[in-house]
C-alpha cells in the first residue's frame, strides 16, 4: 500500500503549469523554427521529420526521468537545472547547420524539456480535480504557443529567423529556470505500488489509448497544410484555418475544465474518437468549400483539447493512487512522435489523402478499445 500525498497548493500548481508550458512551447514554435531552418539552408526539407521525432521521443524519456528524479532530489535543483540546460541548448544552436549537430542539440533539449514537464505532471496528479487541472494546463500551453508562434514572424531583430525563434525558446526556458525557485523543494510523485507497479493492464490500455488519440490528431495536423495545397488552397488560407483551430482548442480545453467532470470518462473518449473519424470524413466532403473547411477545422480543434483531460480521469478511475497518470504525457508524446511516421509511409505509397484516412482508422481503433476495455475493479 502507498500513503496518499497531500494536495499541492494553488501557487505550486500555477508555478508548475507555467514551467510545463514553457517546456512545451517548442511544439508551437516548431513550424516557424523548422520552416526557417529549411529556407536558410541549415537542413534539407527531408530531414525536418527527423528533428521533430528525435525531440519528441527525447521529451518522452525526459518526462520519465524527471518523475524518477523528483522522487529522489529537490524540485528546485532538478527543474531549475533542466531549464538552464534547455536555455543553453537553444543558444548553442544559433548559427548552427548540419543535421548531425542539430539532432544532438534537439535531443538534449528534448530530454531537459521532458524533465521540466514532469513537475507539471506531478503537481497535476496531486490536486483534487485532476481533469480540471489537466484542461487548464492544455489551455495555458496552447495560448502561449499560439501567441509566440503568431508573433515571431513579425519580430525583426537583425538576425536570421531561425536564431530569433531559438532566442524565444531560450528566453522561455530561462524564465522557467527562475520560476523553479518558487517550487517547494520537495515535489514528490506517488510511489509505485510495491506489489503491482504503476502500470497494470487496464491503465496501460488507457495510456495506449491516449497515445493513439494524440497520434491520430497529429497525423492529421502534420499533413493538413499539404492536404490543403493538394486541393488548391493558398498558404494564407492554411494560416486562417490553423488560427481558428487554435482558438477552438482553447475553448475545448476550457469547456472540459468547466463541465468535464459531469461526463463519464471512457464513454466520452469513445464519442470523441468517433467524432474525430467523422470530422476527417467531413474534411473530404467539404474539400471544395472554404467555409466548410474552416468550420471543420474549428470542430477538430475543439475535440482535440476537449478530449485529452478525460484520459486523466479514466486513469484515475483505474488507479485511484494516481501513479499511472504520471505517465500520460509520455504516452501522448510517444504516439504523436510515432504515428505520423507511420502515416508518412502511407503518404509515400499513395497520396497525402492517405494521412487523413490513416488517422480516421486510428480514431475508430481507439473507439473499439474503449468498448473492449472493462472498468478496473478497485482494490
Amino acid at each position: 500500500m502507498t500513503t496518499a500525498l497531500p494536495p499541492v497548493s494553488g501557487r505550486t500548481l500555477a508555478t508548475a503549469l507555467l514551467i510545463g508550458s514553457c517546456a512545451l512551447l517548442v511544439l508551437g514554435v516548431q513550424p516557424v523554427l523548422l520552416g526557417a531552418m529549411v529556407q536558410e539552408g541549415r537542413i534539407a526539407e527531408a530531414r525536418v521529420g527527423n528533428l521533430v521525432t528525435i525531440e519528441m521521443l527525447a521529451m518522452v524519456l525526459g518526462s520519465l526521468a524527471g518523475i524518477a528524479l523528483l522522487r529522489r532530489m529537490g524540485a528546485r535543483f532538478v527543474i531549475g537545472g533542466a531549464g538552464l540546460v534547455v536555455t543553453a541548448m537553444n543558444l548553442g544552436m544559433t548559427g548552427q547547420a548540419g543535421i548531425g549537430a542539430l539532432l544532438a542539440f534537439r535531443a538534449m533539449a528534448g530530454l531537459s524539456e521532458g524533465v521540466m514537464v514532469a513537475c507539471a505532471l506531478v503537481a497535476i496528479s496531486r490536486v483534487a480535480r485532476v481533469e480540471r487541472a489537466s484542461a487548464i494546463f492544455l489551455a495555458v500551453q496552447t495560448l502561449m504557443q499560439a501567441s509566440v508562434a503568431a508573433t515571431l514572424p513579425f519580430v525583426v531583430i537583425g538576425m536570421p529567423r531561425t536564431d530569433t525563434a531559438l532566442l524565444a525558446l531560450a528566453g522561455a526556458a530561462a524564465v522557467a529556470a527562475c520560476t523553479a525557485m518558487l517550487l517547494p523543494n520537495a515535489l514528490q510523485p506517488a510511489a509505485p505500488d510495491s506489489e503491482h507497479g504503476a502500470l497494470i493492464l487496464a491503465s496501460l490500455t488507457a495510456l495506449l489509448g491516449a497515445g493513439l488519440f494524440l497520434g491520430a490528431i497529429v497525423s492529421v495536423w502534420s499533413y493538413f497544410g499539404l492536404w490543403l495545397v493538394h486541393y488548391g488552397y493558398p498558404p494564407t488560407f492554411e494560416g486562417t484555418a490553423i488560427a481558428l483551430c487554435l482558438v477552438a482548442q482553447v475553448v475545448g480545453a476550457l469547456t472540459a475544465a468547466r463541465w468535464g467532470e459531469r461526463l463519464p470518462n471512457r464513454q466520452t473518449i469513445r464519442v470523441c474518437a468517433i467524432a474525430g473519424a467523422l470530422l476527417v470524413a467531413a474534411f473530404f466532403l467539404g474539400r471544395g468549400h472554404a467555409a466548410a473547411i474552416l468550420a471543420v477545422s474549428m470542430a477538430f480543434g475543439f475535440v482535440w483539447l476537449f478530449t485529452l483531460p478525460f484520459f486523466a480521469g479514466w486513469l484515475i478511475e483505474i488507479d485511484p493512487g494516481r501513479r499511472a497518470v504520471l505517465y500520460l504525457t509520455a504516452f501522448q508524446l510517444g504516439g504523436a512522435a510515432l504515428l505520423p511516421s507511420a502515416a508518412a509511409i502511407a503518404v509515400g505509397r499513395f497520396s497525402v489523402d492517405a494521412a487523413l484516412i490513416f488517422s480516421a482508422a486510428i480514431f475508430l481503433l481507439l473507439a473499439s478499445v474503449t468498448v473492449l476495455a472493462r472498468p478496473a475493479a478497485r482494490a
